[in-house]
């Protein structure tokens, strides 16, 4: 077996057959010494293959531009915002004069496609090449905040579910003063955002989408499913679906990744033996369905659905729009609960946290991290915290961490020198005046009391499914998850003389799939089956029309 290394797998040659191919896809232009083929910020860059000459790629977030690669002969330029479709981060420009092979992005997006033998080696060099950018000292986005602030917090989570490159610099250090000084700021003015040209204070999410080429205009078109949550069964719906020929709409509140996109280390999904973290897991199902052809938008959440007469469902996002689709597949997923504990409210983005990522643990450098329990989801927070806190304590309510925790899991966190499984462990009342300082627990079977001074706290229990946009025609059941299957034939809401499809609901033509679907369970693997079983099921109800 051969092994290409990162250079290899960035910078291919390209053959003559693919040089070939390729012009018969584009044109073929000329640049004279210094002229630009694209620059950072333009949306919708085209491809280029170079036939002679040179051209070179130069990055400046930092300020100071600077020289990444030239591409020779027989090599060419782009990265994964030619599948995103959002603003290029470096520029392009051309040295001593070169030939070249211009595809545009629309058609190049086709053509991975289309072509997957020459698309296999052009998609491995996109994504090899934005890691290899983030090694360098490039920036992408900065962000200038004050470490325990909600509004900062919440931009650098959008940034991680985005895959957004992105550096964050807090206020009282040199690098962040400098920056105030720069946008003639104070640090009341935060969070700002640095895109660009553009300077953004206290931005919305909105804003940033839009600042950033996320957020896209949704075209007034019927689609044939719109799936509405981009975890892992929404994303594997919207591959299955745009790869069989279905127009094909995702919409999320936040960006691709739901739950799973949360999780420092997910190790036991078939086909990763060392495991991957949720958010890159995500990111390659994103970029597989826009390979296919699916439409991506967020943050939008949908405030209602209705179904029409003809049969069409008509869904109206917080933007205003309403778009008109076929069938709708609901995989809005769950999230953890707050814990009905005075000030928990208060401390969530400065110090109480639902996820663990690269995000949250900085503030638990050296400090002690509190996981409250004790499913997988508090496992892998605990053994990725365990690397950044000086130690972390996993508070469990009942006696055995085994009980909903995988074994492999359960048994690295009780080898870990630097974790604290308290059982029977519940919290009291959380302290602290601007960020949380530290927590009152209690043993629930001996009524002992104790205090622990904490950096953070990440709590992981009580899923709650968000259904709450959900109109009175889709049932739910005491929880507020979702019922489908052919077990609601008799709910009295399902009024057709043919039983319901596998994952159909209460309303005919709209799916549930995923952590949203009642009785599920709740395992990454799961959703991404449920996901694909949904599209069976939305092609089995278009084909019934």
């Amino acid at each position: 077996m051969t092994y290409r290394t990162d250079l290899e797998t960035a910078f291919p040659t390209l053959s003559a057959d693919e040089m070939s191919c390729l012009e018969q896809l584009g044109r073929v232009r000329s640049f004279a010494d210094g002229e630009a083929l694209f620059s950072s910020g333009d949306k919708d860059f085209s491809f280029f293959a170079v036939k002679s000459g040179a051209v070179v790629i130069i990055e400046d977030s930092t300020g100071q531009a600077h020289e990444v690669v030239t591409h020779l002969a027989n090599t060419f330029t782009g990265d994964v915002d030619l599948l995103t479709g959002r603003p290029t981060v470096v520029s392009a420009v051309s040295r001593g004069g070169c030939e070249v092979i211009e595809v545009d992005a629309k058609r190049i997006r086709r053509m991975l496609n289309e072509i997957p033998s020459l698309s296999d080696k052009l998609l491995e060099a996109f994504q090899t090449r934005r890691n290899l950018l983030e090694l360098t000292e490039f920036q992408g986005i900065r962000v200038v905040g004050e470490p325990h602030s909600k509004e900062a917090l919440r931009l650098r989570e959008f940034f991680y579910k985005n895959n957004v490159p992105h550096t964050f610099f807090e206020c009282d250090t040199d690098d962040g003063r400098r920056l105030l000084t720069e946008f003639d700021a104070t640090p009341q003015d935060t969070p700002i955002l640095a895109c660009s040209a553009r300077v953004v204070r206290q931005p919305s999410l909105a804003t940033v989408a839009e600042c950033l080429g996320i957020s896209r205009e949704i075209p007034d078109e019927l689609y044939d499913v719109l799936i509405v949550g981009a975890g892992p069964a929404g994303l594997a719906a919207a591959v299955y679906g745009a790869s069989e020929g279905l127009k094909t709409l995702v919409v999320d509140r936040v960006g691709p990744g739901g739950q799973a996109g949360q999780s420092s280390k997910i190790e036991n999904y078939m086909g990763f033996p060392s495991g991957l973290p949720g958010a890159e897991l995500a990111h390659r199902g994103y970029l597989q369905a826009l390979k296919f052809g699916a439409e991506f938008t967020a943050p939008v959440s949908v405030v209602s659905m209705t179904t029409q007469t003809n049969g069409e469902h008509h869904l109206k996002f917080c933007t205003g729009q309403v778009v008109r689709t076929k069938t709708v597949l609901i995989s809005t997923g769950v999230s953890y609960r707050r814990m009905p504990i005075e000030n928990c409210e208060r401390f969530e983005g400065s110090g109480i946290y639902y996820s663990a990522t690269s995000v949250e643990a900085r503030v638990c450098q050296d400090g002690t991290a509190i996981v409250v329990g004790g499913g997988n989801s508090a496992g892998q927070a605990a053994m990725f915290l365990a690397r950044h806190a000086q130690r972390v304590k996993i508070l469990l309510r009942g006696d055995n961490l085994r009980k909903s925790m995988s074994d492999y899991l359960a048994g690295r966190i009780e080898s870990a020198e630097n974790i604290d499984v308290l059982l029977h462990t519940e919290v009291d009342k959380v302290l602290g005046e601007n960020s949380l300082q530290s927590i009152a627990m209690r043993n629930n079977k001996s009524d002992a009391r104790d205090h622990i001074d904490c950096a953070g706290m990440f709590v992981f229990v009580g899923a709650k499914p968000h259904t709450e946009w959900l109109p009175d025609s889709v049932a739910t059941d005491d929880k507020g998850f979702v019922l489908a299957g052919p077990s609601i034939q008799n709910h009295e809401l399902w009024t057709l003389d043919r039983p319901p499809c596998e994952l159909e609901t209460t309303s005919p033509g709209v799916f549930a799939a995923g952590d949203v679907r009642s009785g599920t369970t709740k395992r990454c693997a799961f959703a991404v089956g449920d996901g694909a079983l949904g599209i069976t099921c939305v092609n089995q109800y278009l084909s019934s029309l």
